[in-house]
């Protein structure tokens, strides 16, 4: 091969390698790749941030023009209510209270209208919406929650459903923060279990109040029930 030739050859491979290389390169399209990712994440970062902005816009505006006026408007409109329940005129109170528990539902007004409905109707011995009323309240103070749990307890009691209201003592003497309510729930969960016939059960529960309320004044004459339900096992 002369060399013309060779150099002929060598002309036309460099052309070939350029027209094989002439277009993006796999850095560029790389490159182009990562930088149409990080447009999309921005694009996605802008979506998600405009979309927490409107729906904090929406949380306020529910809150300041709703809630928090139905709030004050409701404890407003309970307050006469109120006055009658710590005066004990539940009859009187049943008047407006389960109509107002039902039109402030969902709000704190709403809920003390509910309890005071419940308690209002087990004191009046309508025990089936007493059940209704007290079912629906929930307080996030300790003793209140733990109070209307017990007071849901007599409420099944009274309508002699004694496994409910047994759990219901149980749970409410549990829960309770004060001793002398310990003290309570307990003693009445006892009796449901002695009415029951179940003295083992009654025994564990009256050993319970001697070991873990042994200074309360309530408890005091806790040893003679223990010693009653100690005999009835072993007749």
């Amino acid at each position: 091969m002369s060399n013309n030739e060779i150099i002929e050859n060598e002309e036309q491979n460099e052309f070939i390698e350029q027209e094989e290389n002439s277009g993006p390169s796999r850095s560029s399209l790389m490159a182009d790749k990562l930088k149409n990712w990080i447009n999309g994440q921005n694009k996605a970062a802008v979506y998600t941030i405009g979309a927490l902005i409107i729906a904090g816009a929406g949380i306020a505006a529910y809150l300041f023009l709703y809630k928090y006026p139905k709030e004050e408007e409701g404890l407003n409109a309970i307050y006469k209510t109120q006055n009658l329940f710590i005066s004990d005129s539940f009859a009187m109170v049943l008047k407006d209270a389960p109509k107002l528990a039902d039109k402030y539902s969902g709000t704190k007004a709403g809920n003390i209208a509910a309890y005071m409905s419940g308690v209002s109707y087990l004191r009046t011995g309508d025990y089936k919406n007493a059940i209704k009323f007290l079912e629906d309240v929930s307080f996030n103070d300790a003793e209140l929650k733990s109070g209307s749990v017990g007071l849901l307890g007599d409420a099944y009691i009274e309508s002699k459903q004694l496994e409910k209201g047994l759990e219901l003592y149980l749970k409410a003497a549990k829960s309770s923060t004060l001793a002398a309510d310990g003290v309570r729930w307990y003693r009445k969960a006892a009796r449901v279990c002695e009415k029951k016939e179940n003295w083992k059960q009654a025994l564990e529960i009256y050993e319970t109040i001697k070991k873990d309320y042994r200074e309360e004044e309530s408890a005091s004459d806790i040893d003679k029930y223990i010693a009653r339900a100690k005999s009835k096992l072993e007749m």
